[in-house]
């Protein structure tokens, strides 16, 4: 096995032949390794003189010395299998095992197998629900050892035996670190360093499969929503939970990783969410020139009121319309006209045709509605 890239700057590592680049990351290069037994390794080099400051090269250091014996024990983490060091050189470098070769590669030629490969198009909800729970389960085990990862993306995500693992562990760190890392989209307003960061950047990769947009196109929806009802409702389901994940405040977020694995299972298993309630609801035609209220409640609705005699009985053209103002309790419901997303809840809409319209409310944690 080669790699397309070659370097002549190859570092002496014991017992291993490096046989070129596969990876760059914030802080290093990830090279193609062999060892002296034939098997084929991922090695990466990270050097000092990537750093302003030698405290933040130890820091990293440490950080990668207490994930080794870490990245053993959860199948969704790239393992480490040796770390060492050339303090002459001026670099540390840690082996571990390789990932799956892309497909669609030449013969021979080998470039990783990452997460990478899947965007730009829409995976079905059903996958992206499963492959997020694999690798939010692998997020909330990193967190309860201390760590926080700061730079998940698609391109940190490689398969090995074909399942998705956690990669780029160099950027692993304590919660709090104030060194900045991460890529533009994925990181979010307050910064890298916490879990909160840490499940944003996770939501946005999931957004990116979900939606076969670029993270930073978030929070619009594809331009076709699945049309099988079905379908619809376990894609509407998972929007919920990475619109929870990608949420600006840090506070409105799964306040775990696991918690968000759980929803993100619920979503795989073509389940309901738990504790859904209905909402109840009044339910009224347009009039010409008539101002209704479509309300979405979650106790017993009230009487709707009655129309006026002369309202209903007087014909109207078929061009003319009204107006209409959708209100839930509790606020915030995504409202449909068929598969198209026209708002959330309260919401107003001008120059409705006269007659029958029909309405969709979907509201995490709730049971969605027809109107």
């Amino acid at each position: 096995m080669k790699n397309s890239r070659s370097s002549s700057e190859a570092p002496v590592i014991p017992d291993l032949e490096l046989r070129g680049e596969i990876g760059r990351g914030a802080y290093g290069v990830v090279w193609l390794a062999r060892t002296v037994t034939g098997v084929d390794r991922a090695v990466k080099i990270v050097r000092r003189d990537h750093f302003e400051r030698e405290e933040s090269f130890e820091r990293e250091f440490e950080g990668i010395k207490r994930f080794e014996p870490i990245s053993r024990s959860h199948p969704a983490f790239m393992q480490i299998l040796h770390v060492g060091r050339n303090r002459g050189a001026g670099f540390y470098y840690y082996v571990m095992e390789l990932a799956d070769a892309a497909p669609g590669r030449p013969a021979g030629e080998y470039q990783p197998h990452t997460l990478t490969a899947l965007t730009g198009r829409q995976v079905p909800p059903g996958e992206v629900a499963q492959l997020g729970a694999a690798l939010a389960e692998a997020l909330g085990h990193l967190h309860a050892k201390g760590l926080i990862h700061r730079d998940i993306k698609p391109a940190n995500v490689i398969f090995v035996g074909q399942r998705p693992k956690l990669a780029d562990i160099g950027m692993v760190a304590a919660p709090g670190q104030r060194s900045f890392v991460g890529t533009e989209g994925y990181v979010p307003l307050e910064g890298p360093g916490s879990v909160a960061a840490d499940i944003f950047s996770l939501g946005k990769v999931l957004y990116e499969l979900a939606m076969g947009r670029d993270r930073l196109d978030f929070p619009a929806l594809p331009e076709q929503l699945p049309s099988a009802p079905e379908e619809r409702r376990r894609f509407q389901q998972l929007n919920d939970v990475i619109c929870r994940a990608c949420a600006p405040a840090a506070g409105k977020r799964f306040h775990s990783a696991e918690e968000m694995a759980a929803a993100l299972r619920e979503v795989a298993a073509d389940r309901p969410p738990r504790r859904k309630r209905p909402l109840a609801w009044i339910a009224a035609a347009v009039l010409a020139g008539a101002s209704l209220t479509l309300f979405a409640l979650t106790r017993s609705p009230p009487k709707p009121a009655a129309v006026p005699a002369r309202a209903a009985a007087t014909p109207v053209p078929m061009s003319a319309t009204g107006s209409v103002k959708l209100i839930s309790s509790p606020p915030g419901a995504r409202i449909f006209v068929g598969d198209e997303p026209i708002g959330d809840t309260p919401h107003y809409i001008e120059n409705a045709p006269v007659g029958p319209v029909s309405y969709q409310l979907a509201l995490s944690g709730f049971r969605t509605i027809e109107l």
